[in-house]
């Protein structure tokens, strides 16, 4: 991937805008989508230069990017991509978080991999296309932190909510007939996931390192939402019996939620298995996540919002949006190291996925829209675009807190969920960004 100079800075807003997104999707989303692999492919990298030239990431990097391909009309794409994940579908519901070829033995398979049991998680996809033969794939649905198992919800809930979206975008009744078992089955398996506590097991939802074992808010959240969504698809068929049953899981769920997590004028970030309700980091994104999903009363949502607006730490850097308010108080128990020896070294620290993620901003933009605070949802999109404008029009995955008003980045340049997130936040919310202009 070549460097680019960084661009002379734009003049107002809206030009930041049309430059930020712009280089998204020049840069970024199109260079991604190679369909090198099978129709559909498109890589997490711009290059495909980290994680896999043929590898497919179901569990949320990929969710995203084909939720902005959708936006950008490349409805194909996104309809042969969902094909694939279907393909990799496990008896019990669940969809494998990752997915690399699988001619032979996966490499790293007593580290990173050890989650992906050869060669019983084979599987075969035959693309029935021109220039495309069948091949095997394997998919891994556990963690390398075997016993916690963070990401435990993760894809099983991206695949539902793009079958929503793709049914959203195209009104296709044939293609929802078709695929509606499929989506049951992913749902049904995260109803499984409840444990005795009415909560849903899985820890981190989009984190490991934390892994907020084992009951994360944000997993729970994001469950409410994918039992409703699964409700409405049903209700779509006019199958009133079974979107009933999901509306009646959903609002189970939610309440039991609320009961667990609320604070008074927040909600708690997740419940431990030994220590109970964890809320020690200040505001967490699980706050955005409640009000993002309607799963918040609007009293707690009205109690919670001046705090959200009024706390600066979630653009620590300049750079929307951190997980936690209070990032360096994490305690030696929260880290996997402390509950498991995964059996090897791994490469980075134990509070990695304490930064700000395009995972999290996507739930504050969603939140802001949600509560008209449209002022605010577009100052995070100017912030975003200037933050991948100042690196050549690229973006990382992680922006981690430093102890001075700085962040600092990892993890490959060119990776595709700022940029995806960029293009559904604007491209989703036309009338806040009418302004912006021709894109591309």
């Amino acid at each position: 991937m070549a460097d680019n100079p960084d661009p002379a800075p734009p003049a107002d807003d809206a030009a930041i805008i049309r430059q930020g997104v712009t280089a998204a999707i020049k840069q970024t989303l199109e260079p991604a989508a190679t369909q090198r692999a099978y129709p559909g492919h498109f890589t997490i990298v711009a290059d495909g230069h980290w994680f896999g030239m043929e590898a497919t990431w179901p569990g949320l990097d990929s969710w995203q990017m084909a939720g902005a391909y959708l936006l950008l009309g490349k409805t194909q794409l996104v309809r042969d991509y969902f094909d694939y994940v279907q393909a990799s579908q496990r008896a019990d519901g669940n969809i494998p978080y990752a997915i690399i070829p699988a001619e032979g033995p996966p490499e790293h398979a007593t580290t990173y991999n050890k989650g992906m049991h050869y060669p019983e998680d084979v599987f075969v996809f035959d693309p029935q296309r021109e220039g495309y033969s069948p091949r095997k794939w394997i998919g891994s649905c556990s963690h390398w932190i075997a016993g916690i198992n963070p990401l435990g919800t993760l894809a099983a809930v991206s695949y539902v909510l793009l079958g929503d979206e793709f049914f959203t975008a195209t009104g296709d009744q044939v293609w929802l007939a078709a695929k509606l078992p499929s989506l049951d089955r992913a749902a049904q398996y995260l109803l499984s996931r409840k444990s005795a506590n009415g909560l849903i097991a899985g820890a981190g939802f989009y984190t490991e390192m934390p892994p907020r074992h084992q009951w994360d808010g944000v997993a729970q959240c994001y469950v409410v939402h994918v039992f409703r969504k699964c409700a409405q698809l049903h209700a779509a068929r006019g199958q009133t019996a079974a979107a009933a049953r999901w509306t009646a899981e959903a609002e189970t769920l939610a309440a039991k939620f609320r009961e667990v997590f609320w604070r008074g004028d927040h909600y708690a970030e997740y419940v431990h298995p030994e220590r109970g309700v964890v809320d020690l980091h200040g505001l967490s994104d699980v706050n955005w996540a409640a009000i993002a999903h309607d799963v918040a009363t609007p009293a707690h949502a009205d109690a919670l919002w001046p705090r959200m607006m009024n706390e600066p730490a979630f653009w620590h850097g300049g750079m929307p949006t951190q997980t936690v308010t209070k990032p360096f108080t994490y305690q030696e128990w929260e880290f996997w190291e402390s509950h498991e020896d995964v059996g090897f070294k791994i490469a980075v620290g134990q509070l990695y996925d304490v930064a700000a993620m395009g995972r999290v901003w996507f739930l504050e933009w969603q939140a802001c829209a949600k509560r008209g605070e449209t002022k605010r949802l577009r100052e995070s999109v100017v912030k975003v675009c200037q933050m991948g404008l100042k690196d050549g029009g690229f973006w990382h995955e992680r922006y981690h807190p430093l102890q001075v008003q700085r962040v600092d980045w990892t993890g490959p340049r060119g990776y595709g969920e700022y940029p995806a997130i960029l293009v559904r936040a604007v491209l989703g919310n036309p009338a806040v960004f009418a302004d912006v202009g021709p894109l591309g």
